[in-house]
């Protein structure tokens, strides 16, 4: 970039270098608490820069698929067929598309707090 000053007898030249430093994450919260209190009612996987919720999945102590979904809008509410789950320790495992084109995967666990 050049600027020169209102009568046009100096010019300053400046040099602008933009770095874009590509960074991206996929969290999960580690408990959360659905007791209608509209706080942490639901739990969702979410990062920075996520393109697409490839899967979210949820499992009970036994292996038993409680939750899944595709959608970054949609989260688990702890119920599986309608019935509230107990307070106990479940399993996860999400998988994205960040906007590199790249996947991301993550598992661990969630406390499901009554």
């Amino acid at each position: 970039m050049i600027a020169r000053d209102i009568s046009g007898c100096f010019e300053k030249r400046f040099d602008f270098r933009i770095d874009v430093d590509e960074r991206y994450t996929l969290d999960v919260p580690e408990a959360f608490s659905p007791n209608g209190d509209g706080v942490n009612d639901v739990i969702y996987a979410k990062g920075w820069g996520v393109k697409e919720l490839l899967e979210f999945r949820i499992y009970n102590r036994w292996g038993h698929e409680v939750f899944n979904t595709n959608s970054l809008h949609v989260g688990w509410d702890g119920s599986y067929r309608g019935k509230e789950q107990s307070m106990d320790t479940y399993a996860y495992i999400a998988r994205v598309k960040r906007y590199d084109g790249e996947e991301t995967v993550k598992e661990g666990f969630i406390e499901l707090i009554r």
